[in-house]
């Protein structure tokens, strides 16, 4: 059976899951600690998105998130600098999940990642989407896929500029990595995962966070809108699922009157698709393929599938890293 061991790094105590839903990328190759070092926010001025002459220091940025973990610790609902604006899945009791918050006084969003070594081997215990992501998703969860935000917003970015018919309609926030000087580390270790005799290992920090510009929206895509319908599908069918067409992830900005993207997970990644094998043109069928997967992967799978995929999610699922250059095909 699959098992993951964590624990702190530099601390005995161990944790352990065992389950026939894990495998090894969403686990152990999504985390590039080179990559993720290279983009973390800058302590220089970082300009606003839609003033350039206005700026702010990413120190101060740091002090206010370093004050921000403090009142959390605390047990505070409420906070000094910062405006809630989605608790996602996060158990206040045990301190651990995502929380995604706007500064005040500053026009950026922080989407702030908390897991534990305890945590990060008790699946079952977020909620019933977190359960059917990690079901879908070989063992994947919001921690993990943090990680694919950065780097699938530069390959989107990329595709975008690619395509005169796109280019010029679409448009993306900055965002950084952030890192507390006080994160702790978590070791993972994998057995019989990948089907061979190696030992998978990698070392994720505990706490993190990505700050990103905040966008003002003129207002957000509908489901009963025809026109948002259409184009969003489209965007998607073109950039091959690497974001989550669901609609409400889609705005018009305010002042460029762009279609936003606001949120990058890479969506093939979370829902455990190894590529896109065609076009959606509704949104009737992609939901109906989707939980169609869903029940599948959760409740239909067999013991012989379960392990051909365990086998070929070390090698070609479409967000693995290659000669530090990412690329998307499968």
């Amino acid at each position: 059976m699959p098992e993951i061991v964590t624990n702190w790094r530099n601390n005995k105590q161990l944790f352990s899951m065992k389950s026939p839903f894990l495998q090894e990328y969403p686990i152990f190759k999504l985390f590039d600690e080179q990559f993720f070092y290279s983009h973390l926010l800058p302590s220089g001025d970082i300009t606003y998105r839609n003033d350039q002459s206005k700026s702010v220091s990413g120190q101060t940025l740091t002090a206010l998130i370093e004050n921000l973990l403090e009142e959390i610790k605390d047990n505070k609902k409420k906070f000094t600098d910062f405006d809630v604006l989605q608790w996602k899945d996060y158990n206040r009791r045990k301190h651990y999940g995502l929380i995604v918050l706007k500064f005040k006084d500053y026009p950026f969003v922080l989407k702030l990642f908390i897991e534990t070594p305890e945590s990060l081997t008790a699946p079952f215990d977020k909620g019933i989407e977190p359960i059917f992501l990690f079901c879908m998703g070989g063992g994947i969860n919001r921690h993990m896929t943090g990680f694919t935000r950065i780097p699938n917003l530069e390959i989107i970015n990329e595709r975008l500029h690619n395509n005169p018919n796109w280019r010029d309609k679409v448009t993306t926030p900055r965002k950084w990595y952030w890192l507390s000087k006080n994160t702790q580390w978590i070791d993972v270790r994998g057995k019989h995962i990948n089907q061979s005799s190696e030992k998978l290992m990698t070392t994720i920090p505990g706490t993190y966070a990505i700050v990103a510009d905040f966008i003002e929206c003129d207002r957000k895509f509908s489901l009963l809108n025809h026109s948002d319908k259409a184009q969003s599908l489209e965007l998607c069918n073109y950039l091959e699922l690497l974001v989550d067409p669901h609609i409400e992830n889609f705005m018009i900005e305010k002042d460029s009157k762009k279609i936003a993207i606001v949120d990058t997970e890479h969506f093939l990644t979370i829902v455990g698709l190894e590529k896109v094998t065609k076009e959606y043109k509704n949104y009737g069928s992609w939901y109906v393929e989707l939980a169609m997967k869903c029940l599948k992967d959760s409740f239909f799978c067999t013991k012989k599938n379960r392990i051909e995929t365990r086998k070929r999610s070390s090698c070609h699922w479409p967000f693995a890293r290659r000669s530090h250059k990412l690329y998307v095909r499968a």
